[in-house]
């Protein structure tokens, strides 16, 4: 045969394989070669096609000076840990009067400058902590990283999705509940005691939103009335209807903040209540008939379960 069946890097003329671009999927990089090292890192190395360059600053047409290459953390591929090796253009400008000499190839949808996780890994670390509540040590592993390296790419941006104000815009049912983080001491891991506020607006489809706008330090009804003084005048009267759980300073808060919203519990709270209060009952009637607490054998003590089951989930047995 004159030409080879394979990828058609193989091939005489030097080229890009679209279906190798394909797989690896970083739009406007050309896969130049795939490695193995002898740790089981896939290496995969990539660049961008020769193209005129104007420089950033005067617009003058730069002239080119080869490539430098970048090393990136990438997204595992086939079980592996993979690196991105990113074979940069560089170029100088012409123009004496600029001051930008040397420049060097960037693109944010790929990395940020001088990152060292590729801008869809840092998203791949996100969606993981987020819908699979993952840890950052057990990503770490999987990227073959050290914990400093995830965390030092990710907290940038998640320092500025906090910042973001766009997320309390539209919430008409505003939940509130508090949320114990640890039980150690806070000297060693900070405060334990938070409060989180979540979106539970309905979507067009009656859909419940669920989703967490922020989480505070403390536990009290004046970190609840601080954070809704934060928020602004604007975002209080759109709320509608604020959920809580049984707890005055959460209650008092509302009544003082949010005055034309309806209060109600949530439907957590109002099931633990009606538990709580069956169990009440079944202990105060089984002092009375035994004259002690439930033990194995005794009939209340036997049903101590069935009497808190959903009648859905209750059989005929």
């Amino acid at each position: 045969m004159s030409e080879p069946t394979g990828c058609c890097c193989a091939a005489t003329t030097p080229s890009y394989c679209d279906h190798c671009d394909l797989l690896v999927g970083l739009d406007g990089l050309h896969v130049v070669d795939v490695d193995k090292t002898g740790h089981g890192v896939l290496v995969v190395t990539m660049e961008s096609a020769p193209t005129q360059m104007g420089c950033p600053t005067c617009g003058v047409v730069a002239e080119s000076r080869g490539r430098r290459t970048t090393m990136l953390v990438d997204i595992p591929c086939f079980a592996r840990p993979t690196r991105l090796r990113w074979r940069k253009r560089t170029w100088r400008c012409l123009e004496p009067a600029c001051p930008t000499r040397v420049f060097t190839e960037q693109d944010e949808q790929i990395a940020r400058p001088r990152g060292l996780l590729t801008t869809r890994a840092c998203r791949w670390v996100l969606e993981q902590v987020r819908r699979e509540h993952a840890s950052i040590h057990g990503l770490a592993r999987q990227l073959g990283v050290a914990w400093k390296t995830v965390w030092g790419s990710v907290q940038p941006i998640l320092a500025t999705l906090a910042d973001d104000e766009a997320r309390f815009a539209g919430v008409t049912t505003l939940g509130v509940d508090e949320h114990l983080w640890h039980h150690v001491s806070p000297r060693k891991r900070g405060p334990k005691e938070l409060t989180g506020m979540v979106d539970l607006t309905r979507d067009k489809d009656g859909r419940v939103r669920a989703r967490l706008l922020d989480l505070v330090p403390g536990r009290s009804g004046t970190v609840y009335k601080t954070w809704l003084d934060q928020r602004g005048t604007a975002f209080k009267a759109h709320v509608e209807v604020a959920t809580l759980d049984p707890f005055r300073g959460y209650k008092n808060a509302i009544d003082d903040k949010l005055a034309d919203a309806t209060a109600v519990l949530d439907v957590f709270h109002v099931v633990a209540l009606a538990g709580r209060a069956v169990d009440e009952v079944r202990r105060r009637v089984q002092q009375e008939i035994h004259g002690h607490r439930g033990r194995s054998g005794d009939p209340l003590y036997g049903i101590r379960n069935i009497l808190r089951c959903a009648a859905e989930r209750l059989t005929d047995k």
